[in-house]
């Protein structure tokens, strides 16, 4: 009888096993099949996408039917020769940076670790006419490029001026030519410090550094007031699609819409729509901000012999909406802080926003699981512009 009950408990378990690996094979092969047909209809989207959205060098583009509504009219033609004068170029330099807890789900297994963001834009606008109606720029993307880290340490940024940034010295790994406008070692005296700490404690460091696909590239934008972007043309490069639809959503004159009227006074308050930060995201985000954001007028002051307007962003939520076929992605950002318009030279000089937001990408294209990253980070931008060629 003991052998009988050996042999029926040798059979069941034998059951058990076969049954756990015929379970196990099958997810496999469901795995299989979903990687399969991700990647046939990864290829399946690629030619129509190459043939239909790039825009060729000097090939002038229409906005589309389908591009996002422009921001609002602001029908003050003066104004708006104001903040973008013909024949000047401006140098424009944005950051972004965000630090915080991450968690990150990948094929049901999910993680939490700290996250560290750094992004970097330089350009160079050159308005070659404005008839208070219609803007041409000639914009030129020096460089635009990001750095992420990820680690079980909780990192933070060194903070300091807009436009001083290290990427430029990682660039010359990526093909760069790591020449930027300014260079501090701020950056990496950090990077070298959390990795010494993760040495010490044999915590885990990711950290990539890579270019945005319009880093190097030269666009003419004609913008209409009241119509946005209306025309694109790539000069000496060509765009893709998702770049495409990035500079349709361009504000442009920004700066008109931060200081509607410059004859306002200290303490009045007006709204601002979200639209009108298109250009103060890293292009890397490439959603169109909706929602609105109050702004009121500080006391003026003088520096250096110049008069200033200090605008204090004190209310309002923006939201970005960058989902495709493929993912969900949406962004929210609640940002506080002031800007800083220049009277004199009649555009804004610089700008500082600190935010709390929340950030979600998810795959939607996904047999069985998911792939999810969830954050809710500290947030900081800031703004620097300045006229580089000044009559």
């Amino acid at each position: 009888m003991l052998a009988r009950g050996l042999d029926r408990q040798r059979r069941g378990t034998s059951y058990v096993v076969r049954t756990t690996l015929s379970l196990c094979v099958v997810i496999l092969l469901i795995a299989i099949a979903a990687l399969v047909w991700k990647a046939r209809r990864s290829e399946h989207r690629k030619p129509s996408a190459n043939a239909g959205g790039t825009v060729l060098p000097g090939q002038t583009v229409s906005r589309p039917p389908e591009a996002p509504p422009p921001p609002p009219t602001v029908g003050r033609p003066n104004r708006i020769r104001e903040v973008l004068q013909e024949g000047k170029t401006y140098e424009v330099i944005t950051t972004a940076e965000l630090t915080g807890p991450v968690r990150d789900k990948d094929w049901g297994l999910q993680t939490t670790v700290n996250l560290a963001y750094k992004a970097e834009m330089v350009m160079h606008r050159k308005i070659e006419k404005n008839d208070g109606r219609q803007v041409i720029e000639l914009r030129a993307i020096k460089s635009a490029r990001m750095l992420k880290a990820t680690s079980a340490l909780e990192m933070e940024w060194v903070l300091h001026k807009p436009g001083i940034l290290a990427l430029g010295l990682l660039e010359t790994a990526l093909g760069g030519t790591g020449e930027v406008t300014e260079v501090a070692d701020g950056l990496l005296k950090e990077l070298i410090r959390v990795i010494e700490q993760v040495a010490e404690q044999q915590m885990n460091l990711k950290a990539k550094a890579m270019l945005d696909s319009l880093s190097g590239k030269t666009v003419r934008i004609t913008y209409e007031d009241g119509r946005g972007v209306v025309e694109l043309q790539p000069v000496g490069c060509s765009l893709t699609e998702e770049e495409r639809d990035f500079l349709f959503a361009s504000a442009v004159i920004t700066d008109a819409f931060l200081l509607p009227d410059q004859q306002s006074k200290p303490g009045d308050v007006w709204d601002v729509d979200g639209a009108a930060f298109a250009d103060l995201l890293p292009p890397s985000w490439r959603g169109v901000p909706r929602g609105k954001i109050s702004i009121r007028r500080g006391e003026d002051f003088e520096e250096d012999g110049r008069k200033y307007a200090r605008l204090q962003c004190y209310q309002g939520t923006i939201r970005v909406d960058a989902t495709d076929e493929s993912r969900t992605r949406l962004a929210s950002l609640t940002p506080r802080g002031e800007v800083k318009y220049n009277i004199t030279a009649g555009h804004v000089e610089s700008a500082e926003l600190t935010a709390v937001g929340s950030m979600e990408e998810a795959s939607r294209d996904h047999l069985l699981f998911e792939a999810r990253f969830e954050t809710q980070p500290k947030v900081r931008l800031t703004y620097f512009c300045r006229i580089v060629n000044p009559r």
